[in-house]
């Protein structure tokens, strides 16, 4: 039995979410061997985490209204293109600090896209009952693609050097361009190698051309996606926090060493694997019990959140470090199983845009991750106090939460749903 076409589409963007996360935490990884070499505090290095977040926030709603409008299939390409260039000029870092911030910047910029164009790939190649569960496997190649860089990169900088990090990194995007072009279209009507049945099966469920469109005011400015937007502020204060710090709080607080650090990394991340596949799972679960689409998929994350703030100060404050990983575990199980609100709600809200309301929700959880890094670097530099930092971090988390409640999910290209202001104009 040949596998349907579609499976393999979101197969390839598995593949391409793990070699973008791979790209992105690598550096987190050689951080103390970078700061090592080339003198860098680690106030320095925070800027070096943020500034990557800063470009990758202030191109995600122009990627999200790209990739609604034109095509996403190449916008992905071209977007691998751009982040694998600058992550293979990264070691140039090394003779200029400004050097490195400018080629992170770049790099985030290049990143923006991955995502709001995987959201409207999988909007077109997905009937609207498998669309959660495709967003969520899609999304989850990017924990499997931090299992695979924490030992990778952690072998290949005591092995080799920490700039080899960053070419092999770097020749895993090109390649990955070439097989998507080769495999991929934009819409399934597109490919040769698909059946009637299955464009049928996908297209006939939601044709695409029966759309109506909402102004960018309009999506910026409706309570589903201020909540949303909101909530992910904090969400990517957190998640990216946790992500760019732990290796280095591992090795100073916890004195563990860097090759154990890359073996923990595995564990930590497959967690947030399981976490991110099985909220999508549950997430649908109940909405099939009839519950409403705000339970299934925000307050459901909600509940998650909290919990993950709940594991995460309580690895900060035990003594023992065995504890202390296993709690991280569960903190970033959980905190990854919130994504469920972020990937499956846009389309909920309209389908037709979802890469939009996307971008928008991914540019604010970007703004809120520049503050994280940058922040607990400035602590940990001048105050040494990894607790305070933990303490903020799962103040932060608890905000998210409280928004995530909040959050109404309803259509809204209908009128009643619309402000009445717009309806005025």
């Amino acid at each position: 039995m040949n596998t349907p076409r579609r499976y393999k589409i979101v197969g390839l963007l598995f593949a391409g979410s793990a070699i973008n996360y791979i790209d992105r935490v690598n550096i987190s990884v050689a951080a103390p061997a970078m700061m090592l070499a080339n003198g860098w505090r680690k106030d320095e290095f925070g800027l070096v985490f943020s500034v990557f977040l800063l470009g990758y926030g202030l191109m995600q709603i122009p990627a999200g209204l790209l990739a609604d409008r034109g095509s996403p299939r190449r916008l992905l390409a071209v977007a691998f293109c751009g982040f694998s260039l600058f992550t293979a000029l990264t070691p140039l870092g090394a003779h200029a600090l400004v050097w490195l911030l400018l080629t992170r910047l770049l790099m985030g910029a290049c990143e923006a896209s991955t995502f709001p164009a995987t959201t409207a790939l999988n909007s077109r190649w997905f009937p609207s009952n498998e669309f959660g569960r495709a967003q969520t496997l899609s999304l989850a190649g990017g924990s499997f693609g931090q299992m695979v860089a924490y030992p990778l990169t952690a072998w290949i900088v005591i092995e080799i050097s920490w700039q080899a990090a960053f070419y092999v990194s770097a020749v895993l995007g090109f390649l990955w361009v070439v097989t998507w072009l080769w495999n991929s279209t934009d819409r399934p009507r597109d490919h040769p190698n698909i059946g009637l049945q299955e464009v049928s099966l996908i297209e006939g469920v939601k044709p695409l051309e029966e759309t109506q469109g909402i102004s960018l005011r309009a999506l910026l400015t409706s309570a589903p996606v201020v909540y949303l937007g909101a909530s992910a502020m904090c969400f990517g204060f957190v998640v990216w926090t946790f992500i760019f710090w732990f290796p280095t709080y591992l090795m100073e607080a916890r004195g563990v060493s860097l090759a154990t650090v890359g073996t923990l990394g595995v564990g930590i991340q497959v967690c947030g694997f399981l976490g991110t596949v099985t909220s999508g799972l549950v997430s649908d679960a109940i909405l099939h019990r009839k519950f409403k689409p705000s339970v299934a998929r925000p307050k459901f994350a909600g509940a998650c959140v909290v919990a993950a703030v709940i594991f995460l100060i309580g690895a900060a404050m035990t003594p023992s470090t065995i504890l202390c990983v296993c709690l991280f575990a569960l903190f970033y199980c959980f905190v990854m199983a919130a994504n469920v609100a972020y990937l499956a709600t846009p389309a909920a809200l309209h389908p037709w845009q979802s890469a939009s309301i996307f971008g928008i929700i991914n540019c604010c959880a970007s703004f809120g991750a520049v503050c994280g890094p940058a922040l607990v670097g400035h602590i940990v530099a001048h105050a040494a106090n990894w607790q305070r930092s933990f303490a903020i971090v799962g103040a932060v988390g608890l905000v998210c939460a409280v928004f995530l409640f909040c959050v109404p999910v309803r259509r809204l290209d209908l009128p009643d749903v619309i402000h009445a202001k717009f309806l005025k104009q």
